[in-house]
């Protein structure tokens, strides 16, 4: 399932983590992939932001991977790799491979914020320890640190394997810059959802994208019309679901999200772990309305 020299197209979700009464739900796992496998997304990203992934056990991890890639067919699955230690995460990339994914999301290293030959070298490591396509994910808000463009293209020439990024800078003249320089064999996946249309028109190639849980086939649906040159079609669909946007990141992701699709009966629980808890009484308010509004599943 490489995607080893093949561009990274299209809309990529990363799957929240279904939990019951603290407990991972492996069934809800089950249940999601089979479910959004036949909405014609491009693959899956599991165990990043959205999928929690740093307050899943090494062991619960094992047994999200092996349920999702069992549901999942011939989709792509990607798993996030995150640490602020190049040592652990190299280790914890190479524990992965002996699974057939497609590849990893790799987070750029929290907390202690490197420079950017710290960046550099961190990502030429791990990199270093597989031959499948690694995603550069780049989250400043998150992480404290900004991969730069620069530093970005100068991983990805040395590194044949670093064929995506996930770009989540938050600036959008940062965005607009990658887009411009990115090199034919790199793909630029947004990770803004409120700028998958503008991103798609300037030349990414797709997004990863938590709001696509949502009205899945109308992303799918705005992505290859862009692909086709098809503004208008492209537009008319975009307006139908940016709306619905920043309710799902008004209170901590994926809290909104994870509420919306137990509603939705695609979920058991809406259930997030700490420090994530749930959402308040007057977003679920909100966001029972946004749920009548949606087509159904």
């Amino acid at each position: 399932m490489s995607e080893k020299g093949i561009t990274v197209r299209g809309v990529y979700l990363p799957l929240v983590t279904p939990f019951s009464d603290g407990e991972v739900d492996l069934r809800s796992v089950t249940t999601l992939v089979r479910h959004y496998a036949t909405t014609g997304i491009d693959g899956l990203v599991l165990l990043g932001t959205t999928g929690e992934g740093p307050t899943v056990e090494a062991d619960e991890q094992a047994a999200v991977v092996a349920t999702a890639l069992d549901a999942a067919g011939d989709l792509p699955v990607y798993v996030g790799v995150s640490g602020n230690s190049t040592r652990h995460v190299s280790a914890a990339l190479r524990g992965w491979e002996s699974a057939p994914l497609a590849g990893y999301l790799v987070v750029t290293p929290y907390y202690n914020r490197p420079g950017q030959d710290g960046l550099i070298e961190h990502f030429r490591a791990v990199a270093g320890e597989t031959e499948r396509t690694v995603i550069v994910y780049n989250v400043p808000y998150r992480t404290g640190v900004n991969l730069s463009t620069d530093a970005l293209l100068e991983i990805a020439e040395s590194e044949p394997n670093v064929r995506a990024v996930k770009d989540s800078c938050g600036d959008i003249e940062q965005s607009l810059d990658l887009l411009q320089r990115a090199p034919d064999d790199l793909s630029v996946l947004t990770g803004e959802d409120h700028l998958f249309f503008t991103s798609l028109v300037n030349g990414a190639a797709g997004g990863i994208l938590a709001s696509a849980h949502l009205a899945t086939t109308t992303f799918v649906e705005i992505a290859e019309a862009i692909g086709k040159h098809d503004l208008l079609r492209g537009r008319t669909a975009w307006r139908t679901v940016a709306s619905m946007i920043p309710a799902l990141f008004a209170e901590s992701n994926p809290m909104p999200l994870k509420y919306c699709l137990w509603r939705q009966g695609l979920l058991r629980s809406p259930e997030c772990r700490l420090p994530l808890t749930s959402v308040s009484e007057p977003m679920a308010a909100a966001l029972d309305d946004l749920v009548a509004e949606l087509p159904p599943v």
